[in-house]
């Protein structure tokens, strides 16, 4: 009697061992499927949330509008405005002349005399331009900020314009939303203009947790250049680069020099920068092709425009 007693037990025992693994392991799906619904419809929301951030900046960067009100609405996570970086740098190189205060920067409006190294991108207020990939340069270069909201492993990023997507499991960022820095306006003549307009993020924006959120987005001041081909070419400089400097959207950042037609070529020259390609430089690096100058481009305009998030 007692061995059948113990045996009842321990059946009792196996029976309700496997019932709870079982409700275990339905608990962990059902939990991770819902936790992975709230993500789905989180992320959504906030990527329609950014690409309204997104036109609101160009309203009141480029447009008539000073200021206007933004509303989001989070379950978590935090967004901010981080100022320190990326870099856009904007440079009108010459490869033979060494001090770059000899380069006619007055060409170029709000340029300064720099050396820039076309590997790293750093740029250096110095007299001697020598060394590996330093060159004499007239830069336009911005600290141009980035607006940030994070949530555990999910990076959503505007910067430049752009809105970008990247986990943390992931090497590659993804272009969301497409900036508007970088187009080309034809005038009846057949004249073209290579306009540059890239919107400066600034502010003390700190906000995280859960509930709608408001918070201001105003414009303010700016930087323009207007520079003319035919200036250029007579002041014999060799090459135009942008380098986007200390973004974590480097391939997505290439990705899109390459399909914006043909006035940007990804292809570098190894002498010149180390690298072989955008995609494989240290900072996503490209340059404005000379063929196209100056029998479609006229003018390259450049527009640094601030937006302050309060």
């Amino acid at each position: 009697m007692r061995e059948k007693g113990v045996s009842e037990v321990l059946g009792y025992m196996y029976i309700f061992g496997i019932v709870m693994t079982v409700l275990a392991i339905v608990f962990v799906q059902v939990n991770t499927m819902v936790e992975d619904m709230k993500r789905s419809v989180m992320s959504q929301s906030l990527e329609q949330s950014f690409k309204r951030i997104q036109y609101i900046i160009h309203s009141v960067s480029f447009g008539e509008v000073p200021s206007q009100a933004v509303e989001i609405e989070m379950q978590g996570g935090t967004l901010m405005v981080e100022e320190a970086k990326p870099e856009f740098i904007l440079a009108f190189v010459n490869y033979t002349e060494s001090n770059p205060y000899n380069l006619p920067c007055s060409e170029i409006p709000n340029s300064h005399p720099l050396c820039i190294n076309l590997s790293t991108g750093s740029l250096y207020d110095s007299s001697s331009c020598s060394g590996n990939y330093n060159f004499s340069a007239c830069t336009l270069n911005h600290t141009i900020g980035r607006l940030v909201y994070g949530y555990k492993d999910w990076l959503l990023t505007l910067e430049g314009g752009s809105v970008f997507s990247k986990y943390s499991n992931q090497d590659y960022s993804r272009l969301l939303y497409k900036p508007r820095i970088l187009y080309n306006a034809t005038l009846t003549q057949g004249t073209t203009f290579l306009v540059i307009t890239i919107p400066v993020v600034k502010g003390d924006l700190s906000i995280g947790g859960t509930g709608r959120f408001r918070f201001f987005v105003n414009e303010g001041g700016n930087i323009f250049s207007l520079v003319e081909i035919n200036d250029l070419i007579k002041s014999n400089f060799s090459d135009v680069y942008i380098i986007i400097k200390d973004t974590q959207n480097g391939y997505a950042w290439c990705k899109f020099f390459e399909n914006s037609g043909g006035y940007f070529n990804i292809t570098l020259d190894p002498s010149k920068t180390q690298h072989s390609s955008c995609y494989h430089s240290t900072n996503p690096t490209v340059t404005i092709e000379n063929e196209v100058f100056p029998q479609k481009v006229a003018e390259i305009i450049v527009i640094f425009r601030e937006v302050v998030f309060s």
